[in-house]
């Protein structure tokens, strides 16, 4: 369901404007995956899996739309206080509160996990993913850790600048 969500959420999207951006030689596209979708995490299996897969397609498609003067954006925003953070903070409720009920351990490391930053509003997270991509930044983060997290986990991920290159 993840990857029908997040990663096909961005294929068909692409698919639908890609031969157009090529033929006009000009075009911007924004992905947006998570802080999650940079490393593997304990307890969010499926979901940091679902957002790796975007950065995948970013690299690659970015690889593929350069010479045509099209470039690729890839956001990596943390918590972001939107209805979907409310309905997840929900469901890990229950599953807790069912976990305790039924004597089962509960997942200590996914719960410090997601609570190792704070929620950030999502005018703060659009503003900076536009500005990223607007300056032509491949990666898009938040913060201060976020930006680490995205030095330390860049891997093969384009460099949009000499600073960027040297920081990597």
């Amino acid at each position: 369901k993840l990857m029908n969500i997040n990663y096909l959420g961005s294929v068909y999207p692409s698919r639908a404007v890609i031969t157009t951006m090529k033929e006009r030689r000009v075009g911007r596209i924004v992905f947006v995956s998570s802080q999650a979708g940079q490393l593997g995490l304990f307890g969010f299996t499926a979901y940091s899996s679902s957002k790796f897969a975007i950065r995948g397609l970013a690299e690659a498609l970015q690889m593929e739309v350069k010479p045509y003067n099209v470039y690729v954006t890839v956001a990596y925003p943390p918590d972001t206080d939107t209805p979907g953070l409310a309905e997840e903070n929900k469901t890990k409720v229950k599953a807790l509160k069912k976990e305790i009920l039924m004597d089962m351990p509960t997942p200590l490391e996914t719960r410090l996990i997601s609570e190792t930053t704070a929620i950030c509003k999502p005018e703060h997270v659009a503003k900076q993913i536009v500005k990223d991509a607007i300056q032509g930044n491949f990666n898009s983060s938040i913060g201060s850790d976020g930006y680490m997290l995205s030095s330390l986990t860049c891997g093969m991920a384009p460099v949009t600048s000499i600073t960027e290159g040297l920081q990597q």
